[in-house]
């Protein structure tokens, strides 16, 4: 019988969970039975104990399970433990890209070489972050395979193609300024959306999910309670789905400074169930919204290369030449860590650089 660690997880009331696979569903699935312990290791024994009669899915498939029988089977065991957003995202890349490759395949038949000859292939045609991605979730799906059991060789060693480091653009003091002003200049409810992001770092999804709800006029603050997404549903499809924030940090108050405010209660809405950009119970399309920025840049006589991400990376970078302490940042912008705060949204300009070489000036 081939070894399988079981799926051990440690529950809100104290107890430990064991999972074990213990056959087939009729649709095709495996059937999962769970056993619970006081502890870990009373868990694991239990689990032990009644894994010692399941059914050897290998064996009774005459060691041709399928890749895409163990994709379905792990998909199934994640959708309980993540966020709605990110059990899609999995769904359209196996669906997309470890299907097509692998799903007709024996997982006993997947090699080192079909590995990195498939990852070739798609570097030619997809970024490296996209084929990390991909990589990434066919690691854990034959990670899972061995772990179940439904393998009797170790997962094989993938290698992640490095990912260079992307350069975001951000706009300039001029450029910024020309940009409040374009907005200001003739303003909407849409313009005010484009105003709040450049000087609160809002994220796209979380300004076309904010409801005049979210803002806190007594206290001058915006709640960030919501995102949304537009998610791919295979063969059913797009659809947007109205979710809680990235993180559990991005779950976050920002305070708003007092020149936002005059805007704010300006359009300020009766409907608090009303969507901030729209007045109305109907959202903006994430998509929508940002071509409305790209008409924007345009109208403004900006670049039209730069991304509704622009905004958030602008703020963050004029923020720490104002001298905001980085702490305070990162909780702004919902990050886990000052570290993801300071690496990827902070760009330093030469300016800023020259006066802090400067300093040297005061020690002579």
């Amino acid at each position: 019988m081939p070894k399988m660690r079981k799926n051990i997880r440690k529950r809100k009331d104290g107890r430990y969970e064991g999972r074990y696979a213990d056959g087939y569903k009729p649709d095709g699935s495996i059937k999962y039975h769970s056993v619970y312990g006081k502890t870990y290791e009373e868990a694991r024994k239990k689990c032990d104990e009644a894994a010692g009669g399941r059914y050897n899915l290998e064996k009774n498939t005459g060691g041709r399970l399928l890749v895409s029988q163990i994709t379905s089977m792990w998909l199934q065991s994640k959708k309980p433990y993540i966020k709605q957003s990110t059990y899609f995202r999995y769904l359209s890349v196996t669906e997309k890209h470890i299907d097509s490759f692998f799903g007709s395949k024996p997982v006993t038949e997947i090699t080192d070489a079909m590995i990195q000859r498939i990852c070739a292939e798609l570097m030619c045609s997809l970024k490296p972050k996209t084929v990390r991605d991909i990589l990434t979730v066919l690691k854990q799906i034959l990670g899972y395979a061995a772990e179940q059991g439904l393998c009797t060789e170790p997962p094989v060693k993938i290698q992640l193609p490095k990912d260079a480091p992307r350069m975001m653009k951000i706009l300039s003091p001029t450029e910024q300024q020309r940009l409040s002003l374009y907005l200001k200049s003739e303003p909407d409810l849409q313009k005010m959306g484009v105003l709040l992001c450049l000087y609160t770092g809002m994220r796209l999804g979380e300004i076309c999910g904010l409801r005049w709800e979210d803002i806190d006029f007594m206290n001058q603050m915006i709640k960030i309670r919501r995102t949304i997404q537009r998610i791919g549903k295979g063969n059913d499809g797009t659809r947007f789905l109205l979710d809680t924030p990235k993180t559990q940090k991005s779950i976050r108050d920002i305070p708003v400074p007092d020149f936002l405010m005059e805007y704010l209660k300006e359009y300020r809405c009766a409907d608090t169930a009303a969507y901030v950009l729209t007045g109305t119970v109907q959202f903006v399309q994430p998509r929508t919204y940002q071509n409305r920025f790209k008409a924007y840049l345009k109208e403004s006589g900006l670049p039209e290369d730069f991304h509704f991400h622009t905004l958030r990376h602008t703020f963050a970078s004029r923020a720490i030449e104002l001298g905001f302490d980085p702490k305070s940042l990162s909780e702004i912008l919902g990050h886990a860590s000052v570290n993801i705060t300071l690496d990827r949204y902070v760009h330093s300009s030469i300016e800023l650089k020259r006066r802090n070489m400067e300093l040297f000036s005061t020690v002579i």
